[in-house]
């Protein structure tokens, strides 16, 4: 057994940094809002689609790969949410999670869902998606000739599935066992073993290409400095003697810089100079900025007057140990 953990997505954490500082008045606020409501509900339905895997007894040797994004020979995507293989077969996983009724149209290729309030609107066919991921999961497994079935899991609830074809099964997050269990007795017999199981797995992780950061924001449309959590991101903190001091409630706090650095790297770059640390976290003394960048023992590049420290992907765990009270 082998199930990976699932890892926030970029594009959630680049949201959730704009969602912070964006600047209420922006003509995109409500757009940006709106992303992030979705793809956070998108993430929360995975994660609770998550723990059945958990309790999955199989008789075989199995992995389970999530957030797995391959690239065909067009370089365009395909994202699945989870694939499960074992000796005997492969299981592509769609989650949605969505509420209200849900219309499946094999006809227009289109999922039609209606809220109780009875507003009708549109999404792609999870069904059209789930067989495409699965047509092209054949043409790069074809030396392993292993069987590939496909599934939608809606991780909602309270949503009700109503019309829709037989080509792929639909079912609610509480069918998955089941459904696995009529798939080892559909294919009782292994086609691989466990080392071809194994290649296959790492084949396909080998071609595992991670999203990257969306395009990056013009920093006049939002917030610089770092923001007091206790506040709701609303005011601005000062840095005096190695602690960040909310302006308003007066919340002292040394650990708070780590999401704030956090935010500059998915808003503005991935680097950060002397120069730029007191522009935009508004310290006054250059030495100040050089003891806070040298505290953390970024990796960095250039010499003493042009260096350049380039921040790690996940700052807030990275920079824990270098904390007082860690």
């Amino acid at each position: 057994m082998n199930i990976a953990i699932r890892e926030k997505p970029i594009k959630l954490m680049w949201l959730e940094a704009l969602k912070r500082r964006l600047i209420e008045k922006d003509i995109d606020f409500s757009y940006y809002n709106e992303q992030f409501r979705r793809v956070d509900a998108g993430f929360a339905g995975e994660s609770r689609v998550d723990r059945e895997w958990l309790e999955l007894i199989c008789p075989y040797t199995f992995f389970v790969l999530h957030n797995l994004n391959l690239m065909n020979s067009a370089q365009h995507s395909h994202q699945l949410d989870t694939l499960f293989i074992c000796t005997n077969f492969m299981l592509v996983v769609e989650i949605k999670n969505i509420n209200g009724r849900l219309d499946f149209d094999d006809i227009t290729h289109q999922c039609i869902r209606t809220k109780p309030d009875g507003t009708v609107e549109g999404f792609p066919n999870a069904i059209t998606q789930t067989q495409r991921h699965m047509q092209f999961l054949k043409v790069i497994s074809q030396n392993y000739s292993l069987p590939i079935e496909g599934a939608v899991i809606i991780a909602n609830p309270n949503a009700i599935i109503a019309s829709h074809p037989n080509t792929i099964p639909i079912f609610h997050v509480s069918g998955l066992q089941k459904h696995l269990h009529s798939l080892f007795k559909k294919y009782s017999q292994a086609f691989l073993s466990d080392k071809q199981l194994t290649q296959l797995t790492q084949h396909l992780l080998s071609r595992h290409q991670p999203l990257k950061i969306q395009a990056p924001i013009d920093p006049s449309r939002f917030r610089h400095g770092v923001l007091c959590s206790k506040c709701q991101y609303k005011f601005k903190m000062h840095y005096v003697r190695g602690l960040w001091i909310c302006s308003r409630c007066h919340y002292a706090s040394e650990e708070i810089f780590a999401e704030a650095l956090q935010d500059y790297r998915y808003l503005v770059r991935p680097t950060i100079t002397n120069k730029q640390l007191r522009e935009f976290f508004n310290i006054h003394s250059s030495d100040a900025a050089n003891r806070l960048l040298k505290k953390f023992q970024f990796p960095f590049s250039g010499s003493y007057k042009n260096r350049v420290y380039h921040l790690p992907e996940n700052l807030v765990e990275y920079m824990k140990p270098f904390f007082r009270s860690s």
